[in-house]
């Protein structure tokens, strides 16, 4: 068929043409863009997932050139984003690569802990703190996570030597059986997990535990029990149950009222 010599076919065919082009054109450049903008909303969204920071622990103090004298007390300071748990914390001190002592064990991650300088350490300039974790997601796992400090501090052979002294009552007073009586004493021991024994004695025997454990405030709040005598012969012997510090001891450190006090009925 003569295409040319009918212009009334002709003419329809070449606009069809022409218009199914451009829609096929029209239809792909949708599709495409359609296409490019679900991939963008895709990667936007695995984007907008944040990663968890990594966790650690960092020792802050002592971290390197400090000097301590053997019988201070020292706050051992560290950061961490780990969570607590009841195993806690592991500290320790090294000299060299040695663990020298255990300073404390299941110690609360709050960042700090009142270390008590054992006088019997060696002064030398090549110790160290080590603190790891004892759990990982609420589950114990051993030390799991650790710092050491960054570089050595010193101990010198300047010794401050341990003290307790038991304040009240140390002597001539008369307490009321029923009342409540505050127990006061001061030390250079640092806290630890043992913490203190107190005990009320009647001339030369332990009658009975008062406290034992308790944390190494200077305080104790004691209720004189309803079931001891009245007499003038008592005294409050109080000892410390942690050795440098961490160790539990039974007693290494105690007092004792200078002379008796008198308990008397209400």
């Amino acid at each position: 068929m003569d295409l040319t010599k009918d212009k009334k076919f002709y003419s329809p065919l070449v606009f069809f043409t022409w218009y199914s082009i451009k829609f096929l054109s029209l239809c792909l450049l949708i599709s495409g863009c359609d296409h490019s903008l679900n991939s963008e909303k895709k990667e936007s969204g695995s984007d907008d997932i944040p990663a968890p920071d990594p966790l650690y622990l960092d020792v802050e103090y002592p971290n390197g050139g400090e000097i301590f004298d053997p019988g201070s007390i020292v706050p051992i300071q560290w950061v961490s984003n780990l969570d607590t748990c009841e195993w806690g914390m592991r500290i320790v001190l090294y000299k060299g690569i040695n663990e020298e002592e255990l300073v404390h064990v299941n110690t609360p991650n709050t960042g700090i802990f009142q270390w008590y300088v054992n006088t019997e350490l060696a002064s030398g300039g090549n110790y160290r703190i080590w603190i790891e974790s004892l759990c990982d997601k609420g589950v114990y796992c051993g030390g799991c996570f650790g710092d050491f400090s960054d570089s050595v501090f010193v101990l010198t052979d300047n010794i401050i030597e341990p003290y307790l002294q038991l304040l009240y009552p140390n002597g001539g007073e008369v307490l009321i059986i029923g009342s409540q009586v505050n127990i006061l004493w001061e030390s250079n021991l640092g806290d630890c997990s043992w913490g203190m024994d107190l005990v009320l004695v009647k001339g030369n025997d332990s009658l009975v535990s008062i406290s034992y454990g308790t944390t190494d405030t200077g305080f104790y709040q004691w209720q004189i029990p309803s079931t001891i005598e009245a007499a003038d012969d008592y005294k409050i012997f109080i000892e410390s149950l942690c050795y440098g510090g961490g160790s539990y001891c039974d007693g290494c450190h105690g007092d004792e009222s200078d002379d008796s006090f008198s308990v008397v009925d209400n």
